[in-house]
């Protein structure tokens, strides 16, 4: 771990603490670098929170300074105004007895210190089949855009907060072979749903039990399509600070076991004691274990979690810091579905699905496939100068990710 990328998590930890920081002064030079760290990893907001009363930052260039509080307010003041617009909205599903399950976004905003400096993309809502179109009628009503997408999700935009509305009927693509098998953990999922009122509405989501398990699941995934931020490894350690009395810890390990999760939820653990202050008097290990040092000195699992945080710093908020690493999805996703190195060929020659929706005659004609595939990989060496050496990177990227895949036991 280098010096800035240690003085970044320590600013979220602070953050995350609501605590003063109170590690070595930052230089210059280095505030820049954890101002891009905190843009990527969509966190302006928490990190301006635990810099701005610090003499050093106080002593910085002042442009820079007024550029990082700027943006830090904007973005609070935007989410604010699309939290208000998404909770209006859900009001107005409410009165047509829609029943829609939030899931991640505001319901995880609630558990901060400071919930409008959690930024968030989009909100994101699970209904059932049967009411799609009448939240289709209900959004269009209240004067948002539909946006179509494919499988099982829709999403609708307001144009005058920037809320973005994504509409699924289940939580993972059944389609998918590499984590289409995870819905049959939330076959029960509206049955077993809780109420948590925020703003004074009472938002459905998730049982406790159910939203835990899915982060990590989440998580997953998004490393299986390039990767994920920090921000996601604090919305795991808050929800288990927030809500770990109410988890059946036993049945969250053995169902994480069941699908050779278990090793990977244990070193998110680690990163969150090492780098982020977490509090985990309310985590309860495999077997019972009540301390995580012990689940370490047993070694019963692998903890490991050098690499894995590297991986995290770099991906930014959902691998899309840089071309390269979106690239290694087809990689990666090859290795889990087929359990096996990975077909880097794949990474160049994908098939109809993954094209389709940048090169739209895949839907009518998949045999122009070739086509697609020329014209992709003419793009690709137009946009980088030195082809050669992005392919390299890309492959050598995926291969060390799908590394990290053997290591968690994920694949064999």
């Amino acid at each position: 771990m280098n010096k800035v990328n240690l003085q970044f998590l320590n600013l979220l930890k602070s953050s995350l603490n609501n605590s003063d920081y109170n590690c070595e002064e930052i230089d210059f030079n280095d505030l820049i670098y954890i101002y891009k760290m905190s843009d990527i990893h969509h966190g302006v907001p928490m990190i301006y929170n635990s810099l701005h009363k610090q003499e050093f930052f106080k002593n910085t260039d002042q442009n820079f300074k007024a550029m990082f509080k700027s943006c830090a307010f904007r973005l609070t003041i935007s989410q604010i105004q699309r939290s208000s617009r998404f909770v209006q909205l859900y009001k107005k599903l409410q009165e047509k007895n829609v029943k829609a399950l939030v899931f991640k976004g505001i319901i995880f905003r609630n558990m901060y210190n400071n919930p409008d400096e959690r930024m968030s993309s989009d909100e994101d809502i699970l209904i059932k089949k049967e009411d799609y179109d009448k939240v289709k009628e209900i959004f269009l009503n209240e004067g948002l855009e539909f946006i179509e997408k494919d499988g099982d999700e829709c999403a609708y935009f307001c144009k005058s907060t920037g809320l973005c509305i994504e509409v699924s009927t289940s939580l993972f693509a059944h389609e998918s072979k590499a984590y289409g098998h995870l819905n049959k953990l939330f076959d029960n999922i509206f049955e077993k749903s809780i109420n948590i009122n925020i703003d004074g509405v009472e938002l459905a989501t998730l049982s406790h039990q159910q939203h835990l398990i899915y982060i990590v699941f989440h998580n997953m995934k998004h490393f299986l399509h390039g990767g994920f931020g920090i921000r996601q490894v604090a919305d795991f350690l808050k929800y288990i600070e927030t809500y770990g009395e109410f988890i059946d810890w036993d049945k969250f390990w053995s169902d994480l076991k069941m699908l050779s999760y278990d090793t990977f939820a244990l070193n998110l653990i680690d990163i969150s004691l090492k780098y982020l202050g977490f509090d985990d008097n309310k985590a309860v290990y495999p077997g019972g274990v009540k301390n995580f040092d012990e689940i370490k000195n047993s070694h019963n699992y692998y903890i490991n979690s050098d690499a894995l945080i590297c991986d995290i710093l770099d991906a930014g908020v959902f691998g899309s810091s840089t071309d390269d690493r979106k690239h290694t999805a087809l990689m990666t996703l090859d290795a889990v579905q087929e359990n096996n190195d990975g077909n880097r060929l794949k990474a160049i020659f994908p098939n109809v699905d993954y094209l389709k929706g940048s090169y739209t005659y895949l839907e009518k004609y998949p045999v122009l496939l070739p086509v697609a595939w020329t014209q992709r990989i003419l793009s690709y060496i137009k946009k980088n100068n030195d082809n050669t050496s992005s392919y390299i990177n890309t492959m050598e990227l995926g291969k060390q990710r799908i590394e990290l895949l053997k290591e968690y036991k994920i694949i064999k």
